[in-house]
């Protein structure tokens, strides 16, 4: 599956800012951010992969983000997203074979159950694309408060962006 190397990449992206913010900074509540935190921003993406990553391996696979840890420690502790994510990394480029499941998403919906037929392979683009959402509004954060944590240039940008800008526009 070669989409799991994307999907690594786009957690290894949080690596970069993780690795030089201090602490104090990280968890932070920011005005910008509407009172929410760098560090809030990264445990809600990195929840949404683990969730993943805990229920798709079921022998009925379900899968329900609404149902994820929610661990304050990955919000809190810079080191501590940093080693989860690594170990993140480790499982998703593990993966091997695209599992079919059901999407629970009922919350969505009114006092009812939804389900929809889904696979690893479409919830880890749903994951990527998930995550440089949250990149991009880190790189708010972080142009605000560690200006001078160096990002890459693709961080928090979609590809297709990045081909458009390139002048390599899909049609």
């Amino acid at each position: 599956m070669q989409i799991n190397s994307v999907a690594a990449q786009s957690l290894q992206d949080a690596e970069v800012y993780l690795r030089e913010i201090d602490p104090d900074v990280y968890g932070m509540s920011l005005d910008l951010l509407f009172g929410a935190s760098i560090g809030q921003h990264t445990r809600h993406f990195v929840e949404f992969y683990q969730c993943l990553l805990d229920q798709i391996s079921g022998t009925l696979p379900e899968v329900n983000y609404a149902k994820r840890l929610r661990e304050p420690a990955i919000e809190d502790d810079p080191e501590f997203a940093l080693k989860t994510i690594e170990r993140l990394v480790d499982k998703v480029l593990a993966l091997d074979e695209n599992v079919t499941c059901k999407l629970k998403c009922s919350e969505q919906f009114e006092n009812e159950d939804v389900y929809i037929d889904s696979n690893l392979e479409r919830e880890l683009l749903y994951n990527i694309e998930h995550t440089i959402h949250h990149l991009a509004i880190i790189k708010i954060g972080l142009a605000a408060v560690a200006p001078g944590i160096g990002l890459p240039e693709h961080f928090g940008v979609a590809p297709s962006t990045l081909r458009y800008r390139d002048g390599i526009c899909a049609q």
